[in-house]
């Protein structure tokens, strides 16, 4: 009998799916060159819950010798993490924090100065050497929502008052940086500490980039942000080099490398050496993003950016959703864009925190005791410092994106099988390798989805349900057999292929399905 493959495809929700090479889903899943790949789960690197919840920041700082330290901050406290639990480093003057509905906390580090801002209170710094809790920034710089370092200065972005000398209700629109080399320098006119305010473009939404390239983000206008090195007078450049697009929230941007990536009113953009605007999500997945996450909230979408060739964004799917229930994944190093399912209050890109021989504490995975062979003693994990993704899950849990993999779904384009006739599909092998248990209950199943005419709605086989995004019920579900095939049996002039990888499957590429097909007639 005839066979005819069905790829899975570059995921381009966007585009006509009839008849071409694309994907029409791709959940929990990695893009690589030729095949999709498992996404990990969050897991729980300790039990021990936050006190307050939910999150609204995450941030690791690191010691001189290399060491690193997690903060996460809720709308009233600060907390330290450890093998041990939380401890609360807030402040001990001025009483607990007041976070606004719909604000996150900013973090950087400047030296072993770890700075935090948002908009209810003044910023607060914490020395990672030799500090016990949180205080007020020295300099009495203003309440900002922004802060990141530019090179040798700390600067804060949209201010919450005004500065002297500049227009009325302008603080959203002006940004302050501090004296050089001195994040409690913040007397303008004073060690190249200045201001600048921005009359045009919508009010800041923050600043991004590095010494080699900074921008300024605005509502409608982003700008590039140049040291003046000897120039004491205007110390920085701004130029505007994108009119009338700018990012839709305060967290939805970042500079990778030297690209910058941010969310627009329209879509998905990055920003190269400057001046080179790609269109990323353009023809792709722009408008399936439109439609499918929470627009009211769309100034809470927040940049991910990991370890790999990706940058993700969490967002919510509905209005209904209290945290952030869905990923959307891009990978800069092949262009192609996925997708995940998988929820956090809030998520950050951190290093590993170390720990140490004497550790025996209730919940520490990896040290239970000290004449423990696991991890060997000349382990990296006494040393810390690797990557990961993490997010604070539900209950208030640091995890890791390291857990076993998410339940995947693909779903191929709608193709006539056998051009002009209908097409009898007997059976269908997924091209997936490493799944090799093929009792009905593990394993991947295949559901068929069918219709006649292009003007019909596709139905899945069994039911007769109308095709939708979610995850047909489990009567469409087709098991696969000893031989790895599924029989569907089914006739139509079009059929598409949806696959249902289970969570904690073993299994490593996905590249579409083997169809049996013969021709059926013309009626």
């Amino acid at each position: 009998m005839p066979k005819a493959t069905v790829p899975f495809g570059e995921w381009r929700p966007d585009l006509a799916l009839l008849d071409n090479q694309y994907a029409s889903i791709a959940d929990n899943v990695f893009t690589s060159l030729n095949s999709y790949q498992p996404c990990p789960s969050l897991i729980p690197i300790l039990a021990a819950s936050l006190p307050e919840q939910p999150a609204l920041g995450v941030f690791g700082a690191r010691h001189k010798d290399g060491t690193w330290e997690i903060f996460v901050g809720t709308a009233h406290h600060i907390y330290l993490w450890s093998w041990h639990g939380w401890t609360d480093v807030t402040r001990t003057t001025g009483g607990n924090y007041n976070v606004p509905g719909g604000e996150l906390w900013s973090w950087t580090q400047f030296g072993s100065t770890v700075i935090a801002v948002q908009f209810g209170d003044v910023p607060q710094a914490f020395d990672i050497e030799t500090g016990t809790a949180f205080a007020a920034l020295g300099g009495s710089p203003p309440q900002a929502h922004n802060v990141q370092v530019i090179g040798d200065f700390v600067v804060l972005g949209s201010l919450l008052a005004d500065l002297p000398g500049t227009p009325i209700n302008s603080g959203r629109s002006t940004i302050l940086w501090s004296g050089i080399n001195n994040p409690t320098q913040w007397s303008p006119g004073s060690n190249l500490c200045d201001f600048q305010f921005f009359p045009d473009g919508g009010p800041v939404q923050g600043v991004a980039g590095n010494e080699t390239v900074a921008y300024v983000v605005q509502d409608r206008v982003i700008r590039l942000m140049q040291f003046l090195p000897g120039d004491i007078n205007n110390i920085f450049n701004f130029t505007k080099i994108l009119h009338d697009r700018g990012a839709v929230g305060e967290f939805c941007f970042r500079t990778i490398g030297d690209v910058f990536y941010f969310i627009n009113e329209d879509g998905f953009y990055a920003l190269a050496g400057g001046s080179q605007l790609l269109p990323i999500g353009q023809d792709k997945v722009n408008n399936w993003f439109i439609a499918n996450s929470d627009r009211g909230r769309r100034n809470m979408y927040q940049v991910v950016p990991t370890n790999r060739p990706y940058v993700a964004w969490a967002y919510y799917e509905t209005a209904a959703s209290p945290i952030y229930d869905r990923l959307i994944i891009y990978n800069w190093a092949n262009q192609k864009w996925s997708t995940g399912t998988v929820g956090a209050a809030v998520w950050g890109l951190l290093a590993t925190h170390y720990i140490d021989l004497d550790t025996d504490v209730a919940g520490d995975p990896l040290d239970p005791q000290l004449d423990s062979t696991d991890p060997g003693l000349d382990s990296f994990a006494y040393v810390g410092g690797r990557p990961f993704v993490c997010g604070i899950n539900v209950q208030g849990q640091l995890c890791s994106l390291d857990g076993p993999p998410l339940p995947a779904t693909l779903e191929t384009a709608e193709a006539h099988l056998v051009p002009g006739q209908r097409a009898f599909v007997s059976e269908v092998y997924p091209l997936i390798d490493g799944t090799s248990n093929p009792t009905p209950t593990l394993g991947p199943v295949v559901c068929v989805a069918t219709r006649e005419r292009l003007g019909d709605q596709p139905r899945w086989s069994i039911s007769g349900q109308v095709i939708g995004a979610a995850i047909p019920p489990s009567v469409d579900q087709i098991p696969l057999e000893v031989t790895g095939k599924a029989s569907v049996l089914t006739s139509s002039l079009l059929h598409r292929f949806r696959i249902l990888i289970p969570a904690n499957e073993t299994w490593s590429n996905a590249q579409g399905v083997l169809a049996e097909v013969q021709p059926d007639g013309y009626a």
